[in-house]
């Protein structure tokens, strides 16, 4: 029977070139995929931290306090009704002095690049922002509210007055303010106003503990003067809340 002998062929100068490219490139790529993925890492818990980098208050300079004026404190949380369907990018509460200028807003600001503090949350998209907001004592109201769903905004065709009577050295509670809107489309939303003293009173000593006691605030005539804001727990929310929540 024939026989069969294996052999091998001599490698030449450019196989040996190739495979010595080769094992350089797998090396090289290791190198890059062990520097490059902690980068990745690093770049995306930059980015998480600065996604709460957005302040939710914003105050004219002739409404903040000064070393003659004394400091009265507005405090509340703004942000998104839990059981809501449909919601805004942001949602805002807008203050200003009775017959003076400038104006100072609270508010809740939710995008991929860009939050305000979630120190509230219930549900995935239950969240609401704590505001603290250091004011000159005087007389002010909230005016107006704003919502902005990037494809629409929305507020009060005409400015209401909630008066706030401020008094240096003392901390005024409005209470929670959560939006949902009506539809996918547009930017019909309200507020709906509810009370937890307790809860963020908690939180303002965790993180303000220079506050004084927060004390509430009477809003009973809110639904007077404007239909945007509606108590959480009142007469007029029934039919609302199944509307936001999608029930109806």
């Amino acid at each position: 029977m024939p026989s069969f002998a294996l052999s091998s062929a001599p490698v030449t100068g450019r196989s040996a070139g190739l495979a010595l490219w080769l094992t350089l490139s797998i090396i090289v790529q290791g190198i890059c995929d062990l520097m490059i993925r902690p980068l990745v890492l690093l770049a995306a818990l930059l980015a998480l931290s600065g996604c709460y980098s957005l302040s939710s208050t914003k105050v004219a300079e002739s409404m903040r306090p000064d070393s003659q004026s004394g400091v009265a404190y507005v405090v509340g949380v703004v942000g998104i009704w839990p059981k809501a369907v449909h919601t805004a990018n942001e949602q805002m509460l807008l203050i200003r002095p009775r017959g003076g200028d400038g104006f100072a807003s609270a508010r809740l600001y939710n995008q991929i690049y860009g939050r305000t503090p979630r120190d509230v949350r219930e549900t995935w998209h239950g969240i609401g922002s704590l505001f603290v907001m250091p004011l000159k004592p005087g007389r002010y109201e909230i005016y107006n509210l704003h919502f902005d769903r990037g494809n629409a905004t929305a507020w009060s065709r005409e400015d209401f007055s909630i008066p706030l009577e401020l008094e240096a050295g003392k901390a005024y509670y409005l209470g929670d303010f959560r939006a949902g809107c009506l539809s996918a489309s547009g930017a019909k939303c309200v507020f709906l106003h509810s009370d937890h003293l307790e809860r963020d009173a908690a939180l303002v000593r965790a993180k303000y503990p220079q506050v004084p006691n927060l004390q509430r605030v009477d809003l009973e005539k809110m639904e007077e003067v404007t239909s945007l804001i509606v108590r959480e727990q009142g007469p007029k929310s029934s039919m609302l809340k199944a509307m936001l929540s999608g029930d109806l």
